[in-house]
Protein backbone atom coordinates (compact mmCIF):
# COMPACT_ATOMS: atom_id res chain seq x y z
CA UNK A 1 0.00 0.00 0.00
CA UNK A 2 1.40 3.37 -1.00
CA UNK A 3 2.14 5.66 1.93
CA UNK A 4 0.05 8.81 2.13
CA UNK A 5 2.49 11.59 2.99
CA UNK A 6 2.47 15.38 3.07
CA UNK A 7 5.40 17.72 3.67
CA UNK A 8 5.96 20.79 5.82
CA UNK A 9 9.47 22.17 5.51
CA UNK A 10 11.62 25.19 6.17
CA UNK A 11 12.88 26.93 3.05
CA UNK A 12 16.40 26.20 4.32
CA UNK A 13 15.84 22.54 3.37
CA UNK A 14 13.10 22.84 0.75
CA UNK A 15 15.48 23.00 -2.23
CA UNK A 16 16.94 19.65 -1.12
CA UNK A 17 13.76 17.83 -0.06
CA UNK A 18 11.30 18.92 -2.75
CA UNK A 19 13.13 17.20 -5.65
CA UNK A 20 13.14 14.00 -3.56
CA UNK A 21 9.36 13.94 -3.00
CA UNK A 22 8.29 14.91 -6.51
CA UNK A 23 5.70 17.42 -7.69
CA UNK A 24 2.57 15.51 -6.66
CA UNK A 25 3.12 15.63 -2.90
CA UNK A 26 1.21 18.34 -1.06
CA UNK A 27 3.67 20.57 0.70
CA UNK A 28 3.99 23.74 2.76
CA UNK A 29 7.24 25.74 2.66
CA UNK A 30 7.79 28.20 5.51
CA UNK A 31 10.22 31.15 5.71
CA UNK A 32 13.66 30.78 7.25
CA UNK A 33 12.99 33.96 9.24
CA UNK A 34 10.64 32.05 11.57
CA UNK A 35 13.75 30.59 13.20
CA UNK A 36 14.43 33.97 14.77
CA UNK A 37 11.63 33.26 17.28
CA UNK A 38 11.12 29.63 18.41
CA UNK A 39 7.69 30.44 19.85
CA UNK A 40 6.56 32.00 16.57
CA UNK A 41 7.89 29.05 14.58
CA UNK A 42 6.10 26.57 16.86
CA UNK A 43 2.79 28.41 16.59
CA UNK A 44 3.07 28.71 12.80
CA UNK A 45 3.85 25.02 12.39
CA UNK A 46 0.83 24.00 14.48
CA UNK A 47 -1.32 26.35 12.40
CA UNK A 48 -0.07 25.05 9.05
CA UNK A 49 -0.28 21.40 10.11
CA UNK A 50 -3.92 21.91 11.14
CA UNK A 51 -4.71 23.10 7.61
CA UNK A 52 -3.44 19.95 5.87
CA UNK A 53 -3.76 17.15 8.43
CA UNK A 54 -5.94 14.16 7.54
CA UNK A 55 -6.68 10.91 9.31
CA UNK A 56 -4.50 8.12 7.94
CA UNK A 57 -1.89 10.48 6.51
CA UNK A 58 1.67 11.16 7.66
CA UNK A 59 3.24 14.63 7.66
CA UNK A 60 7.01 14.75 7.30
CA UNK A 61 8.75 17.79 8.74
CA UNK A 62 11.79 19.30 7.05
CA UNK A 63 13.16 20.62 10.33
CA UNK A 64 15.34 19.63 13.25
CA UNK A 65 14.43 20.41 16.83
CA UNK A 66 15.51 24.00 16.00
CA UNK A 67 16.13 25.59 19.38
CA UNK A 68 13.32 23.44 20.82
CA UNK A 69 10.84 25.20 18.51
CA UNK A 70 9.51 21.81 17.35
CA UNK A 71 8.97 20.67 20.93
CA UNK A 72 5.23 20.78 21.54
CA UNK A 73 4.20 20.71 17.87
CA UNK A 74 1.32 18.31 17.27
CA UNK A 75 -1.35 17.15 14.85
CA UNK A 76 -4.80 15.99 15.87
CA UNK A 77 -5.21 13.69 12.86
CA UNK A 78 -1.84 12.81 11.28
CA UNK A 79 1.41 11.25 12.43
CA UNK A 80 4.36 13.67 12.45
CA UNK A 81 7.80 12.46 11.38
CA UNK A 82 10.86 14.54 12.28
CA UNK A 83 14.56 13.84 11.68
CA UNK A 84 16.33 13.24 14.99
CA UNK A 85 18.70 16.22 14.60
CA UNK A 86 19.12 19.49 16.45
CA UNK A 87 18.77 21.75 13.44
CA UNK A 88 19.09 22.03 9.66
CA UNK A 89 22.88 21.68 9.87
CA UNK A 90 22.55 18.18 11.29
CA UNK A 91 19.99 17.32 8.62
CA UNK A 92 22.33 18.37 5.80
CA UNK A 93 25.34 16.66 7.39
CA UNK A 94 23.37 13.41 7.55
CA UNK A 95 23.05 12.75 11.27
CA UNK A 96 23.18 14.18 14.75
CA UNK A 97 26.28 12.07 15.47
CA UNK A 98 28.26 13.44 12.52
CA UNK A 99 27.33 16.99 13.46
CA UNK A 100 28.48 16.40 17.04
CA UNK A 101 31.71 14.75 15.87
CA UNK A 102 32.56 17.73 13.67
CA UNK A 103 31.91 20.17 16.51
CA UNK A 104 33.98 18.06 18.90
CA UNK A 105 36.94 18.34 16.52
CA UNK A 106 36.26 21.90 15.36
CA UNK A 107 34.61 23.88 18.11
CA UNK A 108 33.56 27.36 17.10
CA UNK A 109 32.24 26.51 13.63
CA UNK A 110 29.56 28.63 12.03
CA UNK A 111 27.95 26.58 9.25
CA UNK A 112 26.63 27.80 5.92
CA UNK A 113 25.07 25.84 3.08
CA UNK A 114 25.10 27.63 -0.31
CA UNK A 115 21.39 28.51 -0.24
CA UNK A 116 21.63 29.93 3.29
CA UNK A 117 24.09 32.65 2.30
CA UNK A 118 22.42 36.04 2.67
CA UNK A 119 19.38 34.54 4.47
CA UNK A 120 18.06 35.17 7.97
CA UNK A 121 20.28 32.38 9.36
CA UNK A 122 23.44 33.92 7.87
CA UNK A 123 25.05 35.74 10.78
CA UNK A 124 27.31 37.70 8.44
CA UNK A 125 24.40 39.06 6.43
CA UNK A 126 22.55 39.92 9.63
CA UNK A 127 25.59 41.71 11.07
CA UNK A 128 25.93 43.87 7.98
CA UNK A 129 22.28 44.91 7.95
CA UNK A 130 22.10 48.53 8.99
CA UNK A 131 25.81 48.68 9.78
CA UNK A 132 26.15 51.68 7.49
CA UNK A 133 24.00 53.61 9.98
CA UNK A 134 26.43 52.84 12.82
CA UNK A 135 29.35 55.22 13.41
CA UNK A 136 32.44 53.72 11.77
CA UNK A 137 34.45 53.62 15.00
CA UNK A 138 31.89 51.18 16.50
CA UNK A 139 31.45 48.83 13.54
CA UNK A 140 34.39 46.53 14.23
CA UNK A 141 33.37 46.23 17.88
CA UNK A 142 29.83 45.23 16.89
CA UNK A 143 31.11 42.63 14.43
CA UNK A 144 33.55 41.29 17.00
CA UNK A 145 30.80 40.87 19.60
CA UNK A 146 28.50 39.10 17.11
CA UNK A 147 31.22 36.65 16.05
CA UNK A 148 33.07 36.21 19.34
CA UNK A 149 31.94 32.59 19.76
CA UNK A 150 33.14 31.55 16.29
CA UNK A 151 36.62 30.75 15.04
CA UNK A 152 35.77 28.95 11.79
CA UNK A 153 33.42 29.41 8.85
CA UNK A 154 32.32 25.96 7.68
CA UNK A 155 30.75 25.60 4.25
CA UNK A 156 28.63 22.49 3.69
CA UNK A 157 28.78 21.82 -0.05
CA UNK A 158 27.23 19.17 -2.26
CA UNK A 159 30.17 18.11 -4.41
CA UNK A 160 28.74 19.62 -7.56
CA UNK A 161 29.37 23.05 -6.02
CA UNK A 162 33.08 22.40 -5.51
CA UNK A 163 34.09 24.81 -8.30
CA UNK A 164 31.29 27.29 -7.74
CA UNK A 165 31.91 30.92 -6.79
CA UNK A 166 30.39 30.05 -3.40
CA UNK A 167 33.72 28.56 -2.31
CA UNK A 168 35.62 31.69 -3.20
CA UNK A 169 33.00 33.96 -1.65
CA UNK A 170 33.03 32.06 1.65
CA UNK A 171 36.81 31.97 1.73
CA UNK A 172 36.88 35.75 1.27
CA UNK A 173 34.21 36.18 3.94
CA UNK A 174 36.18 34.08 6.41
CA UNK A 175 39.37 36.03 5.75
CA UNK A 176 37.60 39.35 6.20
CA UNK A 177 36.38 38.28 9.64
CA UNK A 178 39.60 36.54 10.70
CA UNK A 179 38.04 33.07 10.67
CA UNK A 180 39.51 29.82 9.46
CA UNK A 181 37.69 28.50 6.37
CA UNK A 182 36.76 24.80 6.35
CA UNK A 183 34.54 22.67 4.13
CA UNK A 184 32.39 19.58 4.66
CA UNK A 185 30.63 17.43 2.11
CA UNK A 186 26.91 17.10 2.71
CA UNK A 187 25.21 13.77 3.33
CA UNK A 188 21.60 13.85 2.14
CA UNK A 189 20.78 10.25 3.09
CA UNK A 190 18.75 11.33 6.14
CA UNK A 191 16.60 13.68 4.07
CA UNK A 192 16.21 11.01 1.40
CA UNK A 193 14.99 8.53 4.01
CA UNK A 194 12.58 11.17 5.31
CA UNK A 195 11.15 11.66 1.81
CA UNK A 196 11.04 7.94 1.00
CA UNK A 197 9.31 6.85 4.21
CA UNK A 198 12.26 4.92 5.64
CA UNK A 199 11.87 6.10 9.21
CA UNK A 200 14.18 4.09 11.46
CA UNK A 201 13.45 4.84 15.11
CA UNK A 202 17.06 5.79 15.87
CA UNK A 203 17.07 8.42 13.11
CA UNK A 204 13.52 9.81 13.27
CA UNK A 205 10.98 10.92 15.84
CA UNK A 206 7.51 9.58 15.03
CA UNK A 207 4.70 11.27 16.94
CA UNK A 208 1.21 9.80 16.89
CA UNK A 209 -1.92 11.94 16.35
CA UNK A 210 -2.94 13.88 19.45
CA UNK A 211 0.54 13.73 20.99
CA UNK A 212 3.16 16.47 21.04
CA UNK A 213 6.71 16.21 19.76
CA UNK A 214 8.88 15.87 22.85
CA UNK A 215 12.42 17.02 23.53
CA UNK A 216 15.05 14.50 22.44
Amino acid sequence: MKKRIKLVTCRALAHLIEPMVGPAMERVVLPISLHLSPDTLRARLIEEIAKIEETGWDIILGYGLCGRALEGVYSDKSRLILPRVDDCVGAVLGSRNRYKSILDENAGCFFLEPSWIGSDVDIFAQCLKGLDRIPEEYRNEILHMALKHYSKLALIHHGRDSDAPTISDCRTLAKAHHLEFVQYLSDLSLLRDLADGHWASDEFVITEPGRKISFF
